[in-house]
């Protein structure tokens, strides 16, 4: 099946011209009001998902990378601390209290890096909570200068107006 307006091919289920937009078929009056956009979050909702998926698994090469380096060099850098020579009788309890910051740091770290796959996921499979879940993000990103800064504010811009949140809506529809 063809879309009768841009000529592009569509699925034979799909209620919309994902390329287009315009409405396909039988639908409800509310979705076949076309929405003027100009097309922003189309043109560039791919490019947002491929890059959520690349920050997340940097993401996740950064957090393996913490692990390992701790593995490896935590254990000789408190043992330095621990010696009998040190002025505080015993093992100074400067490796738990390390252990247990790189943990609780690697946990959230690799927390946040799934999600920023699952949204670029989301983004490239058009799900309808993918744009609120990647505003949210998002704007946690903000904070992460300057790879986590350019992030939010591109995708602040691609998905934060209200026509595009009218324009994906249209494209979740449609796929």
């Amino acid at each position: 099946m063809f879309c009768d307006r841009c000529g592009q091919p569509i699925r034979d289920d799909a209620r919309f011209c994902s390329s287009c937009g315009k409405p396909q078929g039988d639908v409800p009056a509310q979705l076949a009001t076309p929405v003027a956009t100009d097309g922003r979050v189309r043109r560039n909702l791919h490019i947002l998902g491929v890059l959520w998926i690349a920050i997340g698994a940097l993401r996740l090469i950064e957090v393996s990378w913490i692990w390992v380096v701790g593995h490896a060099f935590l254990p000789g850098l408190a043992g330095g601390f621990a010696s009998d020579g040190f002025p505080f009788s015993g093992r100074f309890p400067i490796e738990g209290i390390a252990w247990s910051g790189l943990a609780f740091a690697g946990f959230w770290m690799a927390a946040l890096a799934v999600c920023e796959v699952v949204i670029g996921w989301g983004l490239l499979e058009r799900q309808p909570w993918a744009r609120v879940f990647g505003l949210v993000v998002g704007f946690l990103l903000l904070l992460r200068f300057p790879l986590g800064t350019a992030l939010g504010v591109y995708t602040l811009w691609v998905l934060l107006p209200a026509p595009a949140g009218q324009e994906y809506d249209q494209l979740t529809h449609a796929s």
